[in-house]
């Protein structure tokens, strides 16, 4: 039986070698065409007398030779390093000072003039010359067990972005568990391939289609940016399965062809990166009542996501706020306060992950891994500065981040829950929460960032009927006092609401 992901990956490109594996706006990739192109680089990657499992950044956007780097480098047994190509030259260059890289993959053009590293660069040039040369290569030494399969450096919101160092089996054991019975994703699916590589979210479908001989319908930056583009291609790109964050199911919702009858094979939406709220799914569920919907969550410290469930209209209709699922396979999940476990259900506290999905630490790091990792019963574990509850029976809440929590007027205030009661609001389509701190850096007021329904009103008029429509719906010292209207909110490069850019303007 095959346990490594580049030997099964090579079994099913044999098996469907004729089958398209990657997409790209109508630029296909054949199975057979990823595999030799695999083996071509890989073979090249032997021959650079790289050091034994250094890592390779790969630098691009959604191009099919993205894929063909990352699977190259595992079978040549190098972890590759995801960077997009509309990465910050900051951000850039503090990912080469910490990873070090000895290799550089330039799917697109890599900005050396403006950074400082001591790397061999693979230009564009360059590596479609590699890809063009066949060559066999049969993988002796591949990424294996707990070598490191990729570091992902995280998104870097407070100081220098963290690289998250994956191995192969914390990466296997994910898969596993996305194309287990319970997803029940079926064969030759289409996945949407939009989150960028460097969001670890694009593990949740650049993987688990290749080892299930699915197509990767992927997506570029430049198209995502372009409504018209994007509403255009979508009913086109024949779906079955939707990879994404809420935020971006939303983007979606505002085309009016972004429905069951226009995409009759769209029958698997799987959100993770961001909550996804009970508007958006009753969104889903009346554009498409034939789909099956399912949250799940996990930081990039565990694999992408530990946990997972399907959200039904009954789910909805019975919660403010909806679950984020059961652990999976090979996973313990706990709440604790501060060091000490909880242990009655319901009580809330911090998300603690154990188990098989637990990244080794931070790339280069000891202090902060030491701060974030430890070993509860025998096992890795990860203190994920998450709040939330368990049941009785597992099920898992998410309450938001602990940073997000703030002290007002004596109450403790969850952003996250004070967004999700404002969106009970029938006037109010998306919100954010922001506190407004004083000059001693105590919490004055909330404020409210909101995308309203179509309305006619004036700003004071919809204020007025906003306020009234959430009365018994809000705690009252939970409501804003300052409502500001917006067309649309600021978007990170992964697909998520830019809360902490609206939390600095806010306090500006």
């Amino acid at each position: 039986m095959n346990t490594n992901i580049v030997n099964i990956f090579d079994q099913v490109a044999k098996d469907n070698s004729t089958r398209v594996a990657y997409d790209e706006m109508g630029k296909q990739t054949s199975y057979g065409d990823l595999k030799k192109n695999t083996e071509s680089l890989a073979a090249w990657l032997n021959e650079q007398g790289l050091t034994s499992q250094s890592p390779i950044l790969v630098f691009g956007d959604h191009q099919v030779e993205m894929i063909t780097s990352f699977l190259a480098a595992l079978k040549a047994g190098h972890p590759y390093i995801p960077v997009s190509t509309d990465s910050a030259i900051p951000r850039i260059q503090s990912i080469l000072d910490t990873a070090k890289p000895e290799l550089i993959i330039a799917v697109d053009n890599f900005p050396s003039e403006q950074l400082q590293f001591d790397a061999q660069v693979v230009s564009k040039e360059q590596l479609a010359s590699v890809l063009a040369t066949a060559r066999e290569f049969v993988p002796g030494n591949p990424v294996s067990g707990d070598e490191l399969a990729y570091v992902l450096f995280t998104s870097g919101t407070t100081g220098s972005p963290k690289g998250v160092e994956v191995s192969h089996d914390n990466f296997k054991t994910f898969v596993d568990w996305v194309l287990d019975s319970n997803f029940n994703i079926p064969e030759h699916a289409n996945f949407l391939g939009q989150p960028p590589y460097s969001f670890d979210l694009s593990n949740m479908y650049w993987l688990p289609a290749l080892l299930s001989g699915g197509t990767i319908k992927a997506i570029p930056h430049s198209v995502v940016e372009n409504f018209g583009q994007l509403f255009t291609a979508l009913p086109t790109l024949d779906l079955n399965v939707f990879v994404g964050t809420p935020s971006f199911a939303d983007m979606l919702m505002l085309s009016p062809a972004f429905n069951e009858e226009k995409m009759p094979g769209l029958k698997i939406f799987m959100f993770c990166g961001e909550e996804l709220t009970v508007k958006t799914a009753k969104a889903l569920q009346q554009r498409f009542p034939h789909a099956r919907i399912f949250n799940t969550y996990g930081p990039t410290e565990t694999t992408v996501a530990i946990s997972g469930i399907e959200i039904t209209p009954e789910i909805v209709a019975n919660n403010d706020r909806l679950p984020v699922g059961y652990a999976k396979p090979g996973v313990e999940l706990s709440i604790w306060d501060g060091d000490k476990q909880l242990t009655e259900p319901g009580q809330q506290g911090e998300i603690i992950i154990s188990g098989n999905s637990v990244a080794r630490g931070y790339m280069n790091n000891p202090e902060k891994t030491a701060k974030a990792f430890f070993e509860f019963n025998g096992e890795p574990a990860y203190r994920t500065g998450d709040a939330g509850t368990l049941d009785a029976d597992g099920l898992l809440h998410h309450k938001g981040r602990m940073d997000f929590q703030i002290k007002l007027h004596g109450f403790r205030v969850e952003l996250d829950e004070v967004r999700a009661s404002l969106e009970k609001s029938p006037l109010i389509k998306q919100a954010v929460a922001a506190p407004k701190y004083n000059k001693n850096g105590q919490v004055a007021h909330l404020i409210a960032y909101v995308i309203p329904q179509d309305n006619d009103k004036d700003q004071a008029e919809l204020t007025k009927e906003i306020r009234e429509s959430l009365k018994g719906l809000i705690m009252p010292y939970m409501m804003p006092t300052q409502f500001i209207y917006r067309d649309s909110f600021p978007m990170s490069a992964n697909g998520k609401i830019a809360v902490k850019q609206l939390i600095k303007e806010a306090n500006q």
